[in-house]
């Protein structure tokens, strides 16, 4: 055994705590109606609590589901299955996180559909929290899976468990998904689903890390199971860059839409700096500006602003200004 084996481990590898991290990712599956009759009650559960919580804009209620929700057992299930050389019950564990995951898009969908209040898809904050995953997003999501994988493996640190499930972005994405595509957002759950993704697949590699470095993928397998690890391996590592270089995309767009919104608050600002008016809101929507200022006196030339604007190099759609006048009493 490696040194870094035995740190991972925390000493040599127990094999009861390797049996039972194959039954509770359902890896083995030696009691199938309690284990499955579990797996898909909590997971119904937790998709029910997630939808309702979108809806409500809870926070705090999202997280309870997070805690209730048991998708990330055969995600890690598929990764020790396949450091373990055994294609089989890789492919099944596989096969349960593709059908939690439609079963808890389908759910969602339902529960939307049966909420009197619906989610609003552009201001909903826990909406807009998954339908704009970032790189930071991955980085948290491979920390998360690491520590999964850790845990698993270990008896001494089962409290990370709930932190790792509420890290983890994995049921609250897809009920996006499923009420995005309830209430004809096709570009939220495009968003969430790339979230979710990014999760499943930082669990994965997270999970391959994890399990080779301690040792349990070292012995010789049949041709058979070294070949489909290999390839699943490869599959992994490839969507792993193409997810990173989307979430590193995305994260450039976030970086560029909040100083082109600096800018403008700040053109807006030296604009109004010799007037009597003063800026009540400023938004900023697919590169138009709406802007509404109030005060009193001559009005601000909008010409003037777009020029301001187009000096320090940022060319908007259109800008549709929106003026208040106020009345002021000025006493002494």
């Amino acid at each position: 055994m490696t040194p870094i084996a035995k740190m991972l481990l925390g000493g040599a590898l127990d094999e009861d705590v390797l049996r039972g991290a194959e039954r509770s990712t359902l890896m083995l599956v030696d009691e199938p109606l309690r284990q499955y009759s579990s797996f898909f009650l909590r997971l119904i559960a937790a998709t029910v609590v997630a939808t309702a919580g979108i809806a409500a804009d809870s926070a705090t209620t999202i997280i309870g589901a997070m805690l209730i929700a048991p998708l990330m057992s055969p995600m890690l299930g598929t990764a020790l299955a396949t450091a373990l050389g055994r294609p089989g019950a890789a492919v099944r564990t596989l096969a349960l996180t593709v059908f939690g995951m439609a079963l808890v898009v389908a759910v969602s969908a339902g529960v939307t559909a049966l909420i009197p209040v619906a989610a609003d898809m552009e201001t909903n904050t826990q909406v807009l929290a998954r339908t704009s995953p970032r790189l930071v997003d991955l980085i948290i999501a491979l920390a998360s899976g690491f520590t999964a994988a850790l845990a698993s493996m270990r008896r001494d640190i089962p409290d990370a468990v709930p932190g790792v499930a509420i890290s983890a972005s994995i049921v609250p994405p897809l009920c996006v998904v499923g009420a995005g595509l309830y209430e004809g957002a096709p570009q939220a759950s495009m968003g969430a689903f790339l979230l979710f993704t990014a999760n499943f697949i930082a669990i994965q590699v997270m999970g391959a890390a994890v399990y080779l470095l301690m040792g349990l993928g070292a012995k010789h397998f049949s041709t058979l199971a070294s070949n489909a690890r290999a390839l699943w391996y490869t599959m992994v590592a490839a969507s792993a860059l193409a997810v990173g270089a989307l979430l590193f995309q995305s994260s450039m767009g976030v970086l560029r839409a909040a100083e082109q919104e600096r800018v403008v608050q700040d053109a807006a600002a030296s604009w109004l700096q010799d007037t009597r008016y003063r800026v009540v809101s400023l938004d900023i929507d697919e590169n138009n500006l709406y802007l509404q200022i109030a005060g009193t006196g001559a009005r601000p030339s909008v010409d003037d602003l777009n020029d301001a604007l187009l000096d320090q190099g940022v060319e908007l759609g259109s800008i549709a200004l929106s003026v208040v006048d106020e009345q002021r009493v000025e006493n002494g």
